[in-house]
C-alpha cells in the first residue's frame, strides 16, 4: 500500500546554481548532494527547514539522462506544477524573498481561507506560498 509522498523532482538546467538559489534564496536546508560516480550526475535534495519528511531533488537532465528523454526532460525546465509551501509568517517571507531578488508573481493577497503569494524559481516554475487561517 502506497503510504506517502517523500520526493518531487524539479528539472534544473545547473546543479550548483539550483543548489545556491533554493538554500541561499529561499532558506532551505540541503539534505543530500552525493555524486553517482565520477563525472556522473549529482543526486541532490532540498526542503525546508525542519521538515524531515519530505524532500524536492534537483535533477539536472543533461546529467541524469539521455538522447531523446534528456531533451523532453530538458524542455520541461521551468514548465513544471506549481508546488505549494506553507507560511507562518507570510508578510516576513514576502520581504524575504524581495530582498533577495526572488520573482514574486503575485503579492501577498487575502483569500476567504487565509493569506498567499506566488513566486518564481530561477527557472521559472512557480511556487504558491500559503498561510492559512489558524482553526
Amino acid at each position: 500500500m502506497i503510504r506517502r509522498v517523500t520526493h518531487v523532482t524539479i528539472y534544473v538546467k545547473n546543479d550548483d546554481e539550483a543548489l545556491a538559489f533554493f538554500t541561499g534564496k529561499l532558506g532551505f536546508q540541503k539534505k543530500m548532494d552525493s555524486s553517482m560516480g565520477p563525472g556522473g550526475p549529482r543526486w541532490i535534495t532540498v526542503s525546508p527547514p525542519g521538515q524531515s519528511d519530505f524532500e524536492l531533488t534537483l535533477l539536472n537532465p543533461a546529467t541524469w539522462l539521455k538522447g531523446e528523454e534528456a531533451s523532453l526532460a530538458s524542455g520541461q525546465i521551468g514548465q513544471q506544477p506549481m508546488i505549494i509551501l506553507d507560511s507562518d509568517d507570510i508578510d516576513g517571507d514576502y520581504r524575504t524573498l524581495k530582498a533577495a531578488g526572488v520573482t514574486i508573481d503575485l503579492g501577498v493577497r487575502d483569500l476567504p481561507w487565509g493569506r498567499d503569494l506566488i513566486f518564481r524559481d530561477l527557472y521559472g516554475n512557480r511556487y504558491n506560498l500559503v498561510q492559512s487561517k489558524p482553526g
